[in-house]
C-alpha cells in the first residue's frame, strides 16, 4: 500500500483547536497531507468549511467527529467517520446538537465554580460572554483556560488546566457508548474508539484500574454493539510503547486500524509540522469505504 500522509482526527476553532478548518487544509497542503477529515468534539459545525477548502486543493476530506461517550463507570472517545455530510442522518445531527447545549450549560456551572475559587481580586472576573468569544463553535475548557489567562489569574493556559480546570471540572451526562454507536452505524459511519491507551478517556487506564487483561473483554463487548475501529496508532502510545499491542489487539478482532496525532496546536503543544505525521499507510480508507457503501 502506497504511503500517503493523512490526519484524520484533528480540532479547529469549531471545538478546542487553534486553527480555522480552512487553515488546517493549508497546512495540510504545506505538509503534503492528501486526506483529512475534522473530528471536532460533539459538532459537525466545521466540517462544510473543510470539505469545501479541502475540494479546492484536491484534498479528499470526509466528515468525522469526536463525541465523550459513557462506557461502564466512566468515559470514552468516540470517534465517527462518515461519507459525506450528506450521508449523517437527521438524528445524529439532533443529538449532536443537544451535546452542544449540555457543555455550554456544563461551562455556565464551571465558570461558576471557578469564580468561588481564584484568589479574591479576581472573584466574580470571568463571564460566559467573554468566555464565548474565543470559540466559534463548541464551548471547551481551553476557552475557559484562555480567558482566564487575558484575565491574568494564570499565566498560561496549562497552569489553568494544571491549578483549576480539571481539579474542579464539571462532569456532563454523556450518551451511552451504545446509542451513540448505533446512531453513527444508522448513518453507515464508522465508530472507532479514540486512543484507547491514553492517561484519560481510555480503555486502558492502570491508574483507573483497568489493565491490559482487561481492555480484550471490553473490546469484545463494543464489537457487539457495532465498534469497527481502534485508534492504535497515536503518539501517547509510541511513547508508551503500547502501539503494537492495540495493533495486534485491532487484528485479533478484526478491527480497522487507525492513527492519528490528534492535532489541537497550541492547547496541545504541537507545531504545525506534526499534522498528517502519522507513520502509517492509507489501507484504513478502503476500509472505510466499504462500511461507507
Amino acid at each position: 500500500m502506497k504511503r500517503v500522509k493523512s490526519e484524520i482526527h484533528m480540532h479547529s476553532t469549531y471545538s478546542d483547536g487553534e486553527f480555522t478548518p480552512e487553515k488546517l487544509v493549508e497546512i495540510a497542503v504545506k505538509n503534503k497531507v492528501s486526506i483529512l477529515s475534522l473530528t471536532d468534539h460533539d459538532t459537525f459545525g466545521g466540517i462544510a468549511d473543510l470539505v469545501t477548502a479541502a475540494e479546492k486543493v484536491n484534498i479528499f476530506a470526509f466528515p468525522g467527529i469526536e463525541i465523550t461517550v459513557n462506557y461502564r463507570n466512566f468515559n470514552l472517545h468516540l470517534l465517527a467517520y462518515f461519507k459525506s455530510p450528506d450521508s449523517i442522518k437527521a438524528e445524529l445531527k439532533s443529538r449532536v446538537g443537544e451535546m452542544k447545549a449540555l457543555r455550554e450549560n456544563r461551562m455556565k456551572e464551571l465558570i461558576e465554580r471557578i469564580n468561588k475559587v481564584v484568589p479574591d481580586k479576581f472573584k466574580d472576573s470571568i463571564k460566559y460572554e467573554n468566555v464565548t468569544k474565543a470559540a466559534e463553535g463548541v464551548l471547551g475548557r481551553p476557552h475557559l483556560a484562555k480567558e482566564m489567562t487575558r484575565l491574568k489569574i494564570v499565566s498560561s493556559t496549562a497552569q489553568a488546566f494544571d491549578e483549576y480546570l480539571v481539579k474542579y471540572n464539571v462532569e456532563k451526562k454523556n450518551l451511552t457508548i451504545k446509542a451513540a454507536i448505533e446512531l453513527i452505524r444508522q448513518s453507515n459511519g464508522v465508530p472507532v474508539i479514540a486512543h484507547p491507551g491514553e492517561r484519560s478517556y481510555s480503555l486502558l487506564a492502570p491508574a483507573q484500574g483497568r489493565n491490559k487483561e482487561d481492555v480484550p473483554g471490553m473490546v469484545r463487548e463494543l464489537i457487539d454493539y457495532g465498534l469497527l475501529g481502534l485508534e492504535c496508532i497515536y503518539p501517547f502510545h509510541e511513547r508508551m510503547g503500547t502501539t503494537n499491542y492495540f495493533i495486534d489487539l485491532a487484528n485479533e478482532f478484526n478491527l480497522i486500524v487507525t492513527g492519528s496525532r490528534d492535532f489541537h496546536g497550541y492547547h496541545t503543544h504541537q507545531n504545525t509540522n506534526i499534522l498528517g505525521s502519522t507513520a502509517m499507510d492509507d489501507s484504513f480508507l478502503d476500509q472505510f469505504k466499504k462500511v461507507w457503501g
